[in-house]
Order: C-alpha cells, then sequence, then structure tokens
C-alpha cells in the first residue's frame, strides 16, 4: 500500500459487522503489506463507506470484486478516489443452510454478490442481507428458512441449523481505494509468466 512508512497510521474501510469475509481479507492484506497501525471501519452500506472514505485524508476502502456495487463505488468520485491496488485471497468457508424445523425451506435469506452460488427459483422468496454474518443472525432468529452464510454457525449451532449444501473457500479478488492515484501508465501487477506456460508449473 503506497502513501506512506508501514508504521503511520491508517484508516481502512470494509464491510461489516464483525466475521465477514472483508474483515478477514483486510487484515491478512495490511499484515501483507506490513500496516500495523492501522484503524477499522465496518459499515454495512459501501456508499456510506465511500463518504467516509472521501472525509478520511489516510484513508482505504476495500471491497470484493464481486460485490454488486463495484462499479458505483469505482465511478461516483472518478477525480479524487481510485483504485490504488488488488490482490487476491480466498472467502471465508460458504455454505447454504437452513432452519432444521423446515423440511422445504421457501424463503432464503442472501448476500446478493453470492447469489450465483444458488439456483434462486428453489425458494419463492428471495431477501437480499447486507453480510453473511447478519445472514446468520437472522436465519437463527427465523426470518427465513434458508440462508447462505459461514460454516462456523452452522458448527455453533448444529441444533439448529442444517447444512444444505457446502461450498467452501472461493478465490476472489479485492479492490482497494486510496485519495492518491497510483497508475501513471505502466500495468501495476505481480510478473506471472508461469501461469501461461506449461500446466505443470501451474500445479507446482
Amino acid at each position: 500500500m503506497d502513501g506512506g512508512p508501514a508504521d503511520s497510521h491508517v484508516t481502512v474501510i470494509t464491510l461489516g459487522p464483525e466475521g465477514t469475509c472483508h474483515e478477514r481479507a483486510v487484515k491478512r492484506y495490511l499484515e501483507f503489506q506490513g500496516v500495523e497501525n492501522y484503524g477499522l471501519v465496518l459499515i454495512t452500506d459501501f456508499h456510506k463507506g465511500l463518504e467516509i472514505l472521501r472525509d478520511t485524508p489516510n484513508g482505504f476502502l476495500v471491497q470484493c470484486s464481486a460485490h454488486p456495487l463495484v462499479h458505483e463505488i469505482t465511478e461516483k468520485y472518478w477525480t479524487e478516489i481510485f483504485v490504488v491496488d488488488t490482490f487476491v485471497f480466498p472467502t471465508k468457508h460458504l455454505v447454504l443452510l437452513s432452519r432444521r424445523e423446515v423440511e422445504s425451506p421457501r424463503s432464503l435469506g442472501i448476500v446478493p454478490a453470492t447469489k450465483g452460488y444458488v439456483d434462486l427459483s428453489r425458494w419463492e422468496k428471495v431477501i437480499d442481507v447486507a453480510s453473511k454474518p447478519i445472514v446468520a443472525e437472522e436465519l437463527l432468529e427465523g426470518r427465513y428458512d434458508s440462508g447462505l452464510t459461514h460454516m462456523e454457525h452452522v458448527e455453533g449451532h448444529a441444533e439448529e441449523l442444517r447444512l444444505d449444501l457446502d461450498i467452501g473457500e472461493i478465490d476472489t479478488t479485492w479492490v482497494v481505494y486510496g485519495h492518491q492515484k497510483r497508475f501513471k501508465g505502466e500495468v501495476i501487477g505481480i510478473p506471472s509468466a508461469e501461469l501461461f506456460g506449461a500446466r505443470s508449473a501451474i500445479a507446482a
């Protein structure tokens, strides 16, 4: 992450509440970058997160590339907020859960960015939810019959929830936004020539 020594305090804004794939990915990314002195701001609305970023001079916003609002966050303040980095890191262990007392689930709570993992026609009602920890919380409260969330929740509530689909950890990309434009005409990335060579090189 450009913009100062590793021990300077930075603020990183990402999707919450605690326990999201975003929070885990951000913490690992900052560890990778050698950033130790930082504050983490967890939001449930990326537009609000973008406004916080505008008012935070040494701030950054991290968003999964699968999130449906990526283009809006990238474009809204295109003269002052820029994509400054990307990285690859997996989601947490994803699962589809249902409440045990419901034999034929009719409603599904799901984060819009995860709708591609399941056939939505299986449920009569599909409810958009801000993040997967909230899906688990509301599923346990009985707000819907099924929910796509994290494995840790079925492990902690095995008597209440059943596992309908084990998706696992999915490798994905994360977009880092900041105030200082980095692109100056050349590709920014990690040289990975082995990706385009022999299959044996990729497997290694």
